[in-house]
C-alpha cells in the first residue's frame, strides 16, 4: 500500500478558515507524523456514509488492539477526531488513516499551536 504523507497545518491563535486546508481522500489510505497536538478533520460530501479507520499497531496478551473507527455521515458529515495517543503510532512515528471508500471524503491534520 503506498499511502499518502499529509502535511500537518498548524492553527494560528488568530483561527483559520478550515476550507483551505482539505485534500481528497485516497484509495491507498494517509500517513501523519504522530504528535499529540494533531488531530484529524474528515468532510464527507458523498450520499452514503463512510468509515475511517486509524490503525492501532500494538497487541496486549499477544492479541491485535481493535483499530478505531469514525463513521462520517453522508452528505454533511464534517467530523474532527481528536488527537490519537501515542498507541496509534506505527514503528515509523506515523499514524495510518484508512477509508472504507474515498469517494467524496476530504482529510486535513490539524495542529494545535503550542
Amino acid at each position: 500500500m503506498a499511502r499518502t504523507d499529509l502535511t500537518a497545518v498548524v492553527v494560528p491563535r488568530a483561527g483559520m478558515d478550515l476550507t483551505v486546508a482539505l485534500a481528497p481522500a485516497v484509495v491507498d489510505g494517509h500517513m501523519f507524523v504522530h504528535s499529540e497536538r494533531r488531530m484529524v478533520r474528515v468532510k464527507n460530501t458523498n450520499a452514503a456514509s463512510r468509515t475511517v479507520t486509524l490503525q492501532i499497531p500494538v497487541t496486549v496478551d499477544g492479541q491485535d488492539v481493535v483499530d478505531r473507527q469514525y463513521v462520517i455521515p453522508a452528505l454533511t458529515g464534517d467530523v474532527l477526531i481528536p488527537p490519537p495517543p501515542a498507541v496509534y503510532r506505527q514503528a515509523n512515528g506515523k499514524v495510518y488513516i484508512d477509508y472504507d471508500n474515498p469517494a467524496g471524503l476530504t482529510v486535513a491534520v490539524l495542529e494545535l499551536p503550542v
